[in-house]
């Protein structure tokens, strides 16, 4: 559900919202191994969980997307003694598996999956892989052709991390600590039409900013950083690139480390990790209505345990 004009600072009034799905890891079920799970949620204040991945002995399920409405999940797998990090696809409304990506059988590790809003395009981080420029980097899948898509331009000799591929699949995030940026890591942006990155002016700091989420169009930007002058420890931030600055979050950040921001598609809302004492585990997730500025309540979705790596997406219309 694309709400008109809701990309700018100031959110437009707008009908209650289509139903979300969020996927997101847990350990609720066993402490040293986290399953993936998804949550339906009216947008207002009601929902419930309605599926999970299912568990697979000693093996490890994190970061997962949405795609397709919320129907297609891409997610990190890592198996002990075992294979090295894996991607692994799951039809969320038939509950099964879907034929892995063909890239798993070859060298390297892939982590951090990132698919585009119609599930053909994904992106990742790797390393080691035939293809790699230097410790880790952003590579990009055509899932439906089998091949990788040249980013050129893109990758340098140092780390490039934490992939976010907007819904659009136009605009791609990442996390880089190439000496020639701003601070300890700065958030880049890629454009595949022009093959180049885009000036971010105002948003990267001396500091550490990280966790990268974008709005389908790409001009929302919202990430983290532990700059001083928030509301305490690492706090989430929105950056508009058309106002070139960025946008108030009233009552969002606490004075724990709040982290792994995810947009819905039209930027209305953010779903986020923190750590809280006030929630039910060690770290809970959280979902934040642009337009109402607060926080919705998500009954039945946090565990005494650690729910952490939300993503987010309208059901069926992505």
């Amino acid at each position: 559900m694309i709400v008109a004009g809701y990309g700018g600072c100031t959110p437009v009034k707008a009908a209650n919202p289509a139903r979300l799905i969020l996927a997101f890891a847990s350990h609720r079920e066993r402490p040293a191994f986290a399953n993936i799970y998804f949550y339906r949620h009216d947008g207002v204040e009601s929902g419930k969980i309605v599926g999970t991945v299912p568990a697979l002995a000693e093996r490890a399920d994190s970061h997962p997307s949405l795609a397709a409405g919320g129907t297609i999940c891409a997610y990190a797998s890592k198996q002990v003694g075992g294979f090295t990090p894996l991607v692994n696809l799951w039809h969320v409304g038939e509950s099964r598996s879907l034929s892995g990506p063909a890239f798993n059988s070859d060298a390297g590790a892939r982590i951090e999956p990132s698919l585009s809003g119609d599930g053909r395009l994904l992106a990742l981080a790797m390393r080691g892989g035939a293809n790699s420029i230097g410790g880790w980097d952003v590579a990009l899948v055509d899932l439906r052709e089998n091949k990788y898509v040249a980013l050129p331009a893109l990758n340098s000799d140092h780390d490039e991390r934490e992939p976010l591929l907007a819904a659009g699949g136009r605009f791609l995030a990442f996390v880089t600590n190439r000496p020639a940026g701003a601070g300890l890591s700065d958030i880049a942006l890629y454009d595949r039409e022009r093959q180049s990155l885009i000036a971010l002016g105002g948003l990267n700091t001396e500091h550490r900013e990280i966790n990268p989420a974008l709005s389908a169009d790409g001009r929302l930007l919202a990430f983290v950083s532990d700059r001083p002058g928030g509301a305490g420890g690492k706090d989430i931030y929105l950056y508009d690139r058309a106002a070139r600055s960025l946008a108030d979050l009233p009552g969002l950040n606490s004075v724990a480390h709040e982290q792994t921001p995810a947009l819905s598609p039209d930027g209305r809302f953010i779903a986020f990790v923190s750590e809280r004492t006030s929630g039910a585990g060690e770290r809970d997730i959280y979902l934040y209505d642009r337009e109402a500025a607060r926080l919705v309540p998500l009954p039945g979705l946090n565990s005494r345990q650690e729910d952490f790596d939300p993503a987010v997406a309208y059901e069926g219309n992505d």
